[in-house]
């Protein structure tokens, strides 16, 4: 099962980078800038956006469960917040803060609507540096997951 979600999750973390390095150019964004992207380079951010909450939610969902099966931890009752301070706590990942930093920019684009404000510019500009965190965080489970022989 971790094995599978490992390789799945790889190939999202493949299609995020992508999408990270093709929208670069984009950010920082401002109330002009915004306004002024075209329908391509939208549905690019976009999918930026989804990539980066898929890999987000896979690693939170099915990565972490993998490695507390492994480890022999019962997680049946923690909160995504608990799970994220025991990878930390194993050594799977180096801060549970900055994984619930990304989670919750992630809750945030689940409620994400196309308006023009502040709140959204804000949003989509932590987008490069959370997604740039999270295939971080990857590599750091990768190494645990190869050092440990899970994988």
């Amino acid at each position: 099962m971790l094995k599978d979600s490992w390789f799945a999750c790889k190939q999202r973390q493949e299609k995020l980078k992508y999408s990270l390095e093709k929208n670069q150019s984009c950010f920082p964004l401002d109330i002009s800038s915004l306004l002024l992207i075209t329908n391509e380079q939208e549905e690019s951010i976009d999918a930026l956006i989804l990539r980066y909450s898929q890999c987000v939610t896979m690693i939170q969902e099915q990565i972490f469960k993998g490695i507390a099966y492994l480890e022999q931890e019962d997680i049946s009752d923690k909160s995504n917040r608990d799970k994220a301070l025991l990878m930390e706590k194993l050594g799977a990942i180096r801060s549970a803060e900055d994984f619930g930093t990304a989670a919750l920019l992630r809750n945030k684009f689940a409620h994400h609507y196309p308006e023009v404000t502040q709140s959204r510019i804000d949003r989509l500009n932590l987008l490069p540096l959370e997604a740039s965190f999270v295939l971080e965080a990857f590599s750091e489970i990768e190494e645990y997951l190869l050092r440990k022989k899970f994988v």
